[in-house]
């Protein structure tokens, strides 16, 4: 990690130091050519007057004693056509000097008005030098020796040796190295320490602290300070565990919640399945025992009035009535089978008729007066909702007949809120709901599971709302999808 974070604090350094030497060295370049550009110029000055006086003599004295300096590398005056005419110890003059020379090119290769009066070259023995070219003008006084028309009279070349200039920017260059190399190691070091002692080692017992975590998932707690990015990532990992424990509490809580109602609707199952087949058995024992005993006796009864109806018409006909009699109370017992398996009014008329029908049925029996009451709903409820509410009533009637002893029942279905809200309420003795929470042993409590289960099938809810002496207030809820039937 640390050096993950140095590495690019070196880049950087780096960097900045061959950009600050390489603009050194510009800087020092550009210095160096102005002052051989002055270095012309003072050259030029010392020749003047005694270019002026065509002193030949002092003209060669003077190129001779600049041409000891060792720093002179080549020093010429030369004419238009770029022929030497002087030159230190004269030994060149009258050399001709081509300006295609690849020496020549930077300078001669630009357009006259760009041409510098200094700069650095490679001259013909390989070496870098700086060349001042200061061209000789033609001055009024100098038209007593040289044609008035001409505005140049000649040159005056001047290379100064770039080796001073070279070693001391190569010294400098060794000094910013250096400077790199100590700083560089300076920041390694001291950055090491700071990340070890505020980030490593806190980090560490930071990823210690999450593996215990992993492991027991209690008990962790960081220290907090100081409060730095760390310190308050240990707060939020300490708030973190606290309300990982507090959902595991949770958890364990929805599991035991979970097992229960796994375990009542294993129950409810069972309980299902034992009524149904119970009530397979009631059907089939109505079929047989009564409904096929009177079948049976009407076609007996039929076969005797057929042998009777020529011998005795009379005694014929009170057969016959007998028979319809038998045949009337057989299909009203049929259709009350039916209406107990399934209302043919729920799929023919809609929940509303369905539900007010079985009520009158139910309560008129049990000698309970019926209030019912409903809003015209526009369309047919999807099957699904209207089966749900109709064996939820179904079966709260069942329980009211059964259980509560009472003597006045108020039945209503509205829409409210994109739901079909439904409404029972009774009279009678009441009860405990809390007591039906769970399934007894003797089956108690089923009946409410079964209402649940079918209204959370729908998307919907129950709410129950009684207590012994005070009657039972039932009310569900489902979501408002509309069908409508051609």
């Amino acid at each position: 990690m640390t050096l993950a974070v140095l590495f690019p604090v070196v880049v950087i350094f780096g960097l900045a130091t061959a950009v600050e030497y390489i603009q050194h060295r510009e800087r020092d370049l550009t210095i160096m050519s102005l002052l051989s550009s002055q270095t012309g110029a003072v050259i030029e000055s010392a020749l003047a007057q005694d270019m002026l006086n065509s002193d030949f003599g002092r003209i060669q004295q003077t190129f001779d004693a600049i041409g000891q300096d060792d720093r002179i590398r080549t020093l010429y005056l030369l004419d238009p056509q770029g022929r030497v005419i002087f030159s230190p110890g004269g030994a060149e003059a009258g050399a001709m000097l081509n300006n295609e020379d690849p020496s020549c090119q930077p300078c001669h290769s630009r357009p006259t008005a760009d041409r510098p009066a200094s700069m650095v070259v490679t001259n013909t023995q390989g070496q870098r030098v700086f060349r001042t070219m200061r061209p000789i003008e033609n001055r009024p006084a100098c038209t007593r020796c040289h044609a008035p028309g001409r505005r140049i009279n000649g040159l005056l070349l001047v290379d100064l040796s770039i080796e001073p200039v070279q070693a001391a920017l190569t010294a400098d260059l060794r000094d910013n190295i250096l400077w790199w190399i100590g700083t560089t190691l300076l920041v390694l070091g001291v950055t090491h320490v700071a990340l070890r002692r505020f980030v490593l080692i806190r980090v560490g017992e930071l990823d210690q602290a999450l593996e215990r975590f992993g492991d027991v998932g209690e008990g962790v707690q960081l220290a907090e300070t100081p409060d730095d990015e760390i310190g308050r990532l240990s707060a939020a990992f300490n708030r973190m565990a606290g309300r990982v424990r507090e959902r595991e509490g949770q958890v364990r809580e929805l599991s035991r919640v979970l097992e229960r109602r796994m375990r009542e609707r294993g129950s409810l199952l069972r309980r299902l399945i034992s009524v149904q087949e119970e009530e397979r058995k009631r059907v089939a024992r109505e079929l047989h025992d009564e409904l096929g005993q009177r079948l049976s006796s009407t076609v007996l009864a039929i076969g005797a009035a057929e042998r009777l109806l020529q011998r005795d018409p009379e005694a014929a006909r009170d057969v016959l009535r007998s028979a319809r009699e038998a045949l009337t109370a057989t299909t009203e017992q049929m259709y009350n089978l039916i209406l107990g398996l399934r209302p043919s009014a729920l799929d023919d008329l809609g929940l509303e008729a369905a539900l007010r029908a079985h009520a009158h049925r139910t309560l008129e029996a049990a000698g309970v007066t019926l209030h019912m009451s409903s809003e015209r709903v526009d369309g047919r409820l999807a099957p699904e909702a209207e089966t749900a509410l109709f064996r939820i009533f179904q079966e709260a009637l069942t329980n009211v007949v059964r259980h509560a002893q009472a003597r006045h029942v108020h039945l209503s279905l509205r829409c409210a809120d994109g739901c079909v809200i439904g409404e029972l309420r009774d009279d009678g003795r009441g009860f405990d709901p809390a007591s039906l929470t769970t399934i007894n042993g003797d089956g108690r409590g089923l009946g409410l599971l079964g209402m649940r289960e079918r209204v959370e099938l729908c998307g919907g809810s129950l709410e129950i709302d009684s207590r012994p002496g005070a009657g039972t207030r039932l009310c569900v809820r489902v979501p408002y999808t509309v069908e409508h039937h051609a």
